[in-house]
């Protein structure tokens, strides 16, 4: 915090010397005189532009005196465009946009800068357009694992789950949002991976501090998953065949007439035998690590969804209902770890439903913003693992186990159960200033039946679990002397679990509150330079299992506190022209975390969750992007960070003091060179070619002591990882249609998961997208 308050200070005394810049602010509205978000705002010829908030705001930030024109475009609407002086220190242009569809697909371009808008703000967050990245990946996990400060690891098993770090910040300590919303609450048992990355708009990555309209309980960062919800005529379709016998297609169909009404249908599927190779040891040959298929993973999942709403309306700036129905199975071939024999017959189904209602009102002439929403979801889940078969990796049964269960014995279903609520309210005190409210409440209610349970009475299933979550906060955020933005916030997350103990049924409720906050500043240095610095108090609420134990050898502890986590980042981001053909983007971001009461299972032969260890990440991030002549384009990024265990609670356990956390990479980076030419065949066409390279440098998987090494003790580490994807793609404009070709791991090389569980090797996929949006 002494550093933090320093760098605000030197901030501070920077400004009292500095020469300042003009800034432009408006409105911009729809001819019935509603606020529009997300417009694109520009003057032209010049680097000065952003977009509109949700009201319709915008300010655009040090400009130099001068005259300019200012361009205003969206999607739908004529451009509007007005010569205008800026000789003043704050000019205001208020700005009325006129329906209009015919250039529709020129002001989609211009309005794919939402993202940029997200990253230049005073906290730390990485942003991508899914429009612009969709051909070259199939899933949302492979899009956000090319990111700086984020490691996603997962076996290429398609449906797997993924184990997401975000500044060395891993598992449930990063929470998923859709909208906003908490996926655990939406989609209990499906991984972010599972998602179809067709439905998205846009994918905000949070690095330490979460507004209070986004984040709930997470420890240091989140994912938002911004979906799309067209308000005009479109049509966009995908499919995806690949290698392992993988086909993924899903479709959005968007309907709207003249009184803003507005109808989306959606759907996707996914299917994938997963059967690539991987080296293996084989029971019945003594065994041998031989070269096998992957032989009981197969994987299928289906989405649809239906939304009808209307916007730009006297009552409501929007209103929209949303029905998602899910369904789909996956087998399992392996636990966390690859042991000696495979899963030949452990695997589970879930189908789902979730109901959305949301609604916005702008009052009191924009000044002021409610939005609301609200969710319901059913989810079943079940699981089948009776079989006493022993399978071998070659796909053989070698043998019988006098217990069933290959992963633990279970024939049950599991229903589950959950509503949220999302409230938030913005209000400006002034063009600079403004306030934010927002509450979410979560509740989650877990029964089932298991099969294997003759007498019901005995059943811990049938027992009814709840866990409430309300999570509110405010937020203030301000800007000060043309170049400083500050904000502030403070949260109260409050927990209800009502339930019972696994082993002797006995009732178990646990009530708490904490209270957390959070601050961030940026500092305007000049055109497209800025440094900001953002802390947090992070909380995050333990889990059910981890209160009432796991009805085996795990017993309860209510007991449990929340752990916590302080969080600092500081930064600066560079974006401006070299000369009139090559520009430049860096932005580099040291982290701090320090967890406390991290929740550990102890090593008895009866255990229970504890509060134990406290771990400490410090490391830096940075990537830049160099673009020239609009044709080539390279993006680098480089993450290093040092885990270590800074306290532990066993005493038999202190040896690992100032070691490396295990399973947590150290060192990663990506980099990607893409050339793009239009009008190759046709005018208005595109083709766009990319190589990209993926490096990991060696990691420890288990926990080892001070004197372990990678030469010493060389199983116990992930040994160096390089990867190299290639692709092509080409748009045929007038046809609406996207062609693409990637390449993964072009070198086969022996790439890992989680525990050194080996991934694929080379691996093909062949994307059509087809997209229309005047009809």
């Amino acid at each position: 915090m002494r550093i933090f308050f320093l760098l605000s200070m030197c901030l501070l005394v920077n400004e009292v010397g500095y020469s300042q810049g003009f800034t432009c602010s408006g409105i911009v509205k729809s001819g019935d005189g509603n606020g529009l978000p997300f417009v694109s705002i520009s003057l032209k010829s010049t680097k000065y532009e952003t977009a509109s908030e949700a009201d319709g705001a915008f300010r655009l930030l040090n400009i130099p005196a001068g005259d300019y024109k200012l361009v205003v475009s969206h999607v739908g609407f004529k451009t509007f465009e007005k010569d205008i002086k800026i000789t003043s220190r704050h000019v205001i242009e208020n700005v009325v946009l006129i329906g209009d569809t015919k250039d529709l697909e020129e002001v989609l371009i211009k309005t794919e800068k939402q993202s940029r808008v997200q990253e230049m703000k005073p906290i730390t967050i990485s942003s991508v357009e899914i429009k612009n990245v969709v051909s070259q990946n199939v899933l949302i996990t492979d899009i956000i694992d090319r990111l700086s400060g984020v490691r996603i690891r997962r076996s290429s098993s398609l449906g797997e789950s993924s184990d997401i770090s975000i500044n060395g910040l891993r598992g449930n300590a990063v929470r998923v949002y859709i909208d906003g919303l908490p996926m655990e609450f939406i989609y209990p048992n499906f991984d972010i991976s599972t998602l179809p990355i067709g439905n998205l708009r846009r994918i905000d990555v949070y690095k330490g501090v979460l507004p209070v309209d986004v984040g709930t309980d997470a420890l240091g960062g989140g994912i938002n998953l911004v979906t799309e919800q067209k308000s005009y005529n479109s049509l966009r379709a995908s499919y995806n065949v690949g290698s392992y016998n993988t086909h993924l297609g899903d479709f959005a169909l968007g309907l709207a007439n003249k009184k803003n009404y507005f109808l989306n249908v959606t759907g996707a599927v996914n299917y994938s035998d997963n059967s690539y190779g991987m080296d293996a040891r084989i029971f019945e040959n003594g065994n041998r690590i031989e070269r096998i298929k992957r032989f009981h993973d197969q994987y299928k999942i289906f989405f649809g969804g239906i939304t009808i709403g209307t916007h730009s309306k006297p009552w409501a700036d929007e209103l929209k209902l949303s029905v998602n129905v899910s369904g789909g199975n996956k087998e399992l071939q392996n636990g966390a770890r690859v042991s000696g024999t495979a899963f030949g017959e452990a695997k589970y189904k879930a189908e789902n439903m979730t109901a959305v209602l949301k609604y916005e009102k702008s009052f009191w002439k924009q000044r002021a913003l409610f939005s609301t929403a609200a969710n319901y979801s059913s989810q079943t889940l079940n699981f089948v693992d009776t079989t006493t078969n022993v399978y071998s990796w070659s796909g053989k049964v070698v043998g019988r186990k006098e217990s069933p269960g290959e992963y633990y014995e279970a024939n049950s279903d599991t229903y589950i159960h959950g509503w949220i609520n999302r409230s938030s309210f913005t209000f400006k005190i002034s063009p600079d200033h403004k306030l934010l409210f927002s509450n979410l409440y979560a509740r989650q209610k877990l029964t089932g039946i298991d099969y294997l349970e003759a007498d019901p009475m005995e059943d811990y299933l049938r027992i009814p679990q709840f866990l409430t979550k309300n999570v509110a906060g405010a937020q203030y955020e301000g800007f000060f002397l043309n170049r400083l933005t500050f904000s502030a916030a403070i949260k109260r997350y409050d927990y209800i679990l009502d339930g019972a103990e696994n082993n002797t049924f006995e009732l178990v409720k646990k009530k708490d509150g904490i209270w957390g906050w959070n601050t961030a500043l940026k500092y305007d240095i000049a055109e497209g330079i800025f440094t900001r610095a953002s802390f947090e108090k992070g909380y995050l609420i333990p889990q059910f299992a981890q209160f009432v134990g796991n009805g085996a050898d795990i017993v309860r502890n209510t007991d449990l506190l929340p752990e916590s986590s302080d969080n600092l980042n500081i930064g600066v981001v560079i974006s401006k022209p070299v000369t009139k053909i090559l520009s430049i983007t860096t932005n580099i971001n040291g982290f701090y975390r320090s967890q406390h009461d991290i929740i550990f299972i102890g090593n008895g032969v009866i255990r229970r969750y504890d509060n134990a260890d406290q771990v400490r990440t410090l490391g830096v991030e940075g990537d830049v992007a160099l673009t020239f002549k609009n044709a080539f384009s390279l993006k680098t990024n480089l993450t290093f960070l040092r885990k270590t265990f800074t306290k532990m609670k066993l005493a038999e356990s202190q040896f690992l003091v100032g070691t490396d956390f295990p399973n947590n990479p150290n060192f990663y980076g990506n980099s990607e060179l893409s050339w793009q030419k239009p009008g190759l065949l046709k005018t208005d066409d595109r083709c766009r070619a990319y190589l990209f390279y993926n490096y990991i440098a060696p990691f420890n998987h288990i926990t080892v002591g001070k004197g372990n090494s990678i030469k010493n003790t060389p199983e116990a580490y992930v040994p160096v990882q390089h990867r190299l994807d290639a692709g092509f793609s080409y748009k045929f404009a007038k046809r609406g249609l996207i062609a693409s070709l990637n390449v993964i791991n072009v070198f086969n090389a022996k790439l890992f998961d989680n525990y050194l569980v080996p991934r694929a090797g080379t691996s093909f996929n062949i994307k059509l997208i087809y997209e229309i949006s005047r009809f």
